[in-house]
C-alpha cells in the first residue's frame, strides 16, 4: 500500500505539530482504509461460499462445511466492524484538523497550539464534524486553471455529500437509543454530542455505513487542498 500525502515543507507556515499531526493521522487514514476493504473484500467472499454451502448441504446430512463457512463470517463481520470504528475514529479526526490548519492557513491566522492540534487529533462528535463539513472549502481553496470540470461546484457538492450523511448517522444514533429506551441521547441537539464509536451497537445496522467511505476521500484530499492554498498564497 502506497501512502499518498501533499508536499508539504517543513519550513513552511505549517509548524512542526501541525504537520507532524497530518502526517500521522494520513497514515492511520491510509492504512484503516486499506484493512476496512480487506475485510469487506474477506466478508463478500465467505457471503458468497455461505450460499455455495446451502446448496451443498442440501444433498448430505452433514452440514459441517456450511457451519465452519457460516461461523467464520460472524467472526469476519465482527472484525469488518471493529476496523470500521476504528477507520473511523482517525479519518473523523483527520477531517477535523485538516479543516482547520486549511482555515487558519487560508485566513492567514496564527498556527494552532500543541493543544489545540492534540484536541483535534481525538474523536470528534458527530456534531463537530458536521460542523467542520460545513466549512467553505471550496471557497477557500484556490481553482487549478486546468480543471475541466468546475472545482469549486465539485468540491462543495463532496463536502456536503459528506456532511449529510454525517446527519443521518446522528438521526440513526438518536433512533437507536429510543429504540432501546435508552436515557441518552433523547434529542438529536445531544446525539450531535455522542461519538459514533460509542453509540454504534453490534446488534445494530452500522451507524457509519454510507458516511465512512465519503470521509475517506476528504481526509487524503485536505492536505493537498492545504498545500495548493499555501501556494497560491
Amino acid at each position: 500500500m502506497a501512502m499518498r500525502f501533499a508536499r508539504l515543507e517543513e519550513n513552511g507556515p505549517l509548524t512542526s505539530t501541525e504537520l507532524g499531526a497530518l502526517r500521522s493521522l494520513n497514515a492511520a487514514v491510509l492504512t484503516s482504509r486499506y484493512e476496512f476493504e480487506s475485510a469487506g473484500a474477506v466478508w463478500d467472499r465467505l457471503e458468497s461460499r455461505g450460499d455455495v454451502a446451502d446448496v451443498h448441504e442440501a444433498a448430505t446430512t452433514f452440514p459441517f462445511y456450511g457451519e465452519a463457512i457460516h461461523e467464520i463470517a460472524r467472526s469476519a463481520a465482527a472484525h469488518e466492524r471493529r476496523v470500521a470504528l476504528t477507520a473511523w475514529r482517525y479519518t473523523a479526526a483527520a477531517v477535523v484538523l485538516g479543516v482547520a490548519v486549511l482555515q487558519r492557513v487560508a485566513e492567514t491566522k496564527p498556527p494552532l497550539s500543541a493543544a489545540t492540534v492534540e484536541k483535534l487529533c481525538q474523536e470528534p462528535t458527530l456534531g463537530r464534524l458536521h460542523e467542520a463539513l460545513s466549512v467553505p472549502v471550496a471557497d477557500l481553496v484556490p481553482v487549478l486553471e486546468h480543471d475541466l470540470v468546475d472545482h469549486r461546484t465539485r468540491t462543495a457538492e463532496q463536502w456536503a455529500q459528506a456532511r449529510d450523511r454525517v446527519d443521518h448517522a446522528i438521526d440513526l444514533v438518536l433512533e437507536i437509543a429510543e429504540d432501546e429506551d435508552a436515557a441518552h441521547p433523547r434529542t438529536k441537539d445531544e446525539a450531535a454530542g455522542c461519538l459514533l464509536t460509542e453509540h454504534c451497537p453490534p446488534h445494530t445496522d452500522p451507524v457509519y455505513h454510507g458516511a465512512l467511505e465519503p470521509l475517506f476521500q476528504l481526509a487524503e484530499d485536505v492536505p493537498f487542498d492545504i498545500s495548493r492554498v499555501i501556494k497560491n498564497s
